[in-house]
């Protein structure tokens, strides 16, 4: 009775479909001959970005749906990019690479998102970066003027300027 129990335990914790992501940073220590100790031109020059590793697993119905993963970017320079990648396999993996003027431009990831997006539109599976949020977009006929005026509280403007109190002694 105790192993059919932890039997049931294992499986209920055993995810049977997902999406995940993972973060790389990619510099000298990416590469092999790094590790290896064997000799590299690259070495003297080592790439530098960062990479972006979208994982999958689904069911068969998911890839005849003609189902895909949408990425949804937000880079360090408040800018967004929305990447799709169709599912043509149960297990497949995609990648996102950002290195040197890309990512000198776009300041790396901030935080991201993925999304399974199946044939009619409906999200079978979700991942999120720990950080995630929409990006709020302003509008540029907006002045600064009138963003200030609109931050300030009634009762910051009411509160009278205090004058420093004379010391006697």
């Amino acid at each position: 009775m105790k192993f059919f129990c932890l039997f049931l335990l294992v499986l209920a914790g055993c995810q049977k479909y997902g999406l995940v992501l993972h973060q790389q940073r990619v510099d000298a220590s990416y590469l092999a001959s790094t590790n290896i100790g064997s000799p590299d031109p690259r070495q003297k020059c080592p790439p530098s970005g960062q990479l972006l590793i979208v994982e999958w697993w689904v069911p068969s119905w998911v890839v005849r749906a003609d189902s895909y993963v949408r990425l949804h970017l937000v880079f360090r320079n408040h800018t967004e990019e929305f990447v799709e990648f169709p599912i043509n396999r149960r297990l497949g993996y995609e990648t996102y690479e950002l290195y040197s003027d890309d990512l000198a431009e776009k300041g790396g990831f901030m935080t991201f998102k993925a999304e399974i997006i199946t044939g009619d539109g409906e999200v079978f599976r979700e991942w999120k970066h720990q950080m995630w949020v929409n990006l709020i977009q302003m509008d540029e006929e907006m002045s600064a003027d009138s963003t200030v005026e609109k931050s300030i509280h009634g009762s910051v403007i009411e509160t009278p300027l205090c004058k420093p109190l004379a010391l006697t002694g």
